[in-house]
């Protein structure tokens, strides 16, 4: 089916840099013209969130001079920096790179953006760099863009066209933390957290920590004694409990252990496909129990083989025949990522180059020919399409409500209600 991009309400792109995804995105779903109308109207109308993913990225030429100073020896910790702060910092230097971040921003129509603010892994500097950054994203786009802990300031955000900001740890930053065999002092890092504004964190990332165990463990220990006092720590200050990354035995006893509810912000179902980070169904009946919720992500290869608009709506119509729009939300752990500029300047050191010049095509993952979140269906300013998607479920304006923006906001307000 091919649909005429200019003849359709509110959210259709006019930019080119959207239009050929939004296309895809309508030839994978093929609404009808009444859900097409309905859904993009509807989305239009909500408040509508990103309960976990990134803000847009802009190629700017002042990013670029500082991997050309940087020469072959930038090492993996000074590229994550460089990334977090130059792609981010360097937006507001010119009107070009200011327009197209603000751009993508509107196409998706987000309101709220649970935002990670560490890789796993990094020192507590590192995470103090990317907090940083995103605070002076807030004070250069101070009209757009801001950071907020609250679910009010979001339908706020909607009636003045912005986007609000909550920060999200992946996992608590050990490194320069204090000394590890004080758990005492290491654990004080979650109140500090906590005044920077961070309102959820994960367990861990995949692999075993102090903590608990994750998802891509052989051998399931589950949490740790210290694991337990993390999530006591975390109901206490008022920071919810995230378990996407986490494994089964984790995930079920920090249920158990959580007086708060407890979230999976951006995970699979694992009745759809049975990947390393999709959630089986008794997983995620616990989740619900709790009063939290379950997101479902878009990345292909975490969906399955040559994942599409249409099969992330496979998951998330599971996850909603198992607990119910009251604990279903989206979360496309992703962001908007564009196409870097061409021709490439040269004297880029030599091995960024070639992760530049290949450009979308880096993130190709072994085995999958999927590159729907890159330009096609998935792509993350298509966030309106999710809506037309959800409408095509037959979930009624209610439940669409409710899984942008009401589930969050009911998490967020419980958790603040059980410590005040």
């Amino acid at each position: 089916m091919t649909v005429d991009l200019l003849a359709q309400p509110p959210f259709t792109p006019t930019d080119p840099a959207f239009a050929a995804a939004w296309q895809r995105g309508l030839e994978v779903l093929q609404p009808t013209a009444s859900e097409l109308e309905h859904g993009l109207e509807l989305h239009r109308s909500l408040t509508v969130c990103e309960h976990y993913g990134f803000l847009p990225g802009v190629w700017s030429e002042r990013a670029m001079a500082s991997y050309l100073s940087a020469g072959d020896g930038l090492s993996y910790v000074d590229f994550q920096r460089r990334q977090s702060y130059l792609r981010t910092a360097d937006l507001a230097q010119s009107p070009e790179t200011r327009e197209a971040f603000l751009a993508a921003l509107r196409q998706a129509g987000v309101h709220g953006l649970v935002l990670p603010v560490n890789d796993y892994g990094e020192s507590v500097t590192d995470a103090i760099v990317r907090i940083a950054a995103y605070r002076h994203l807030c004070l250069e786009f101070s009209d757009s863009l801001f950071q907020t802990t609250k679910a009010d300031d979001l339908e706020g955000a909607r009636r003045n066209g912005s986007t609000g900001l909550i920060f999200s740890l992946t996992g608590l930053p050990l490194f320069g933390a204090g000394e590890m065999t004080d758990p005492g002092a290491l654990l004080d890092w979650v109140e500090i957290w906590y005044g920077m504004g961070v309102r959820f964190m994960h367990l861990g990332y995949n692999r075993r920590n102090v903590f608990a165990d994750g998802c891509g463990e052989r051998n399931d220990g589950g949490l740790s004694e210290l694991g337990h006092d993390l999530i006591a720590r975390m109901n206490e200050v008022g920071m919810i409990v995230d378990v996407p990354h986490s494994s089964r035995r984790t995930l079920l006893e920090a249920v158990a252990a959580s007086s708060q509810p407890v979230i999976a912000s951006h995970i699979g179902c694992q009745a759809v496909f049975d990947g390393a980070r999709c959630k089986s169904d008794e997983e995620i009946k616990a989740i619900a129990s709790t009063g939290g919720y379950v997101g479902i992500y878009s990345i292909p290869s975490l969906l399955g083989d040559d994942g599409d608009l249409n099969l992330m709506l496979r998951h998330v119509a599971h996850a909603l025949r198992l607990v119910g729009p009251e604990h279903v939300v989206i979360s496309t752990d992703l962001g908007h990522n564009p196409e870097p500029p061409q021709p490439l300047p040269q004297g880029l050191p030599g091995g960024w180059r070639r992760v530049a010049a290949a450009g979308r095509h880096k993130f190709k993952p072994e085995g999958r020919t999927s590159l729907e979140h890159f330009g096609g269906s998935l792509a993350w300013t298509n966030k309106p399409l999710i809506t037309v998607g959800l409408v095509k479920l037959g979930l009624s304006d209610e439940a669409i409500a409710q899984m942008h923006f009401g589930n969050l906001k009911r998490v967020l307000d419980a958790v603040r209600k059980g410590i005040d």
